[in-house]
């Protein structure tokens, strides 16, 4: 479901990197990762007087994906995997994604109600994620609109941008109409996540013969 079915190769790509980070403690990576998202909010912000900076936020927002891979593989390759993690990661992963995307709230020509409405939308679908989890089942992370595949929609949107900052479709900038996705996309990710949660459930209530 979406691009996370591509989380088992990019992680295998990633394992020379977790070896060489095999002494860092998995929080620091996790923190890394905040700190870049919010680096990458600033440079979204400045992209809208200074279009070329959106291409900056291009390889912030892969390592902030990196990063967020990093952390649990080496935090279970470690022994290091413990619940308070657990909660540092998911918190920090939404305040990034806030971060990221409500910079655009602060862009003159973008519509701040499709903004907030996508950041809600993208919030109720991590919740569902984490509730999977909550309620005995695993933690869903798939979807169409999960957190790698917001990152690659805005990752283009930003090297669209770059290209042509003036050009618009049906009076929307390319980050608008990227946030107008985002809830129909949201919309079948909760479906989608919801439906592997329930489906664990009944499973689970499934006696054992």
């Amino acid at each position: 479901m979406g691009i996370y079915g591509i989380k088992p190769w990019f992680q295998k790509q990633l394992q020379p990197i977790v070896k060489a980070l095999w002494h860092v403690h998995p929080d620091v990576l996790t923190w890394g990762a905040l700190g870049v998202s919010l680096t990458a909010a600033v440079v979204l912000n400045s992209a809208y007087e200074q279009p070329l900076l959106a291409i900056v936020a291009v390889p912030l927002l892969f390592l902030r994906l990196a990063l967020n891979a990093l952390d649990g593989m080496l935090a279970k390759q470690t022994g290091k995997a413990r619940p308070a993690g657990e909660v540092i990661n998911e918190l920090s992963d939404r305040l990034s994604d806030v971060a990221i995307f409500l910079s655009f709230a602060f862009w003159p020509d973008v519509k701040i109600h499709l903004v907030l409405l996508a950041i809600i939308a993208m919030l109720i679908v991590s919740y569902v994620g984490v509730l999977g989890k909550a309620v005995g089942a695993e933690r869903e992370y798939g979807g169409l609109l999960g957190k790698a595949d917001r990152m690659i929609l805005l990752m283009v949107a930003c090297v669209i941008y770059a290209a042509a900052p003036d050009r618009r479709l049906y009076n929307l900038s390319i980050f608008e109409i990227m946030f107008v996705l985002f809830i129909p996309l949201a919309s079948i990710t909760l479906l989608q996540r919801l439906d592997k949660i329930f489906t664990s459930l009944q499973n689970n209530a499934t006696p054992k013969e």
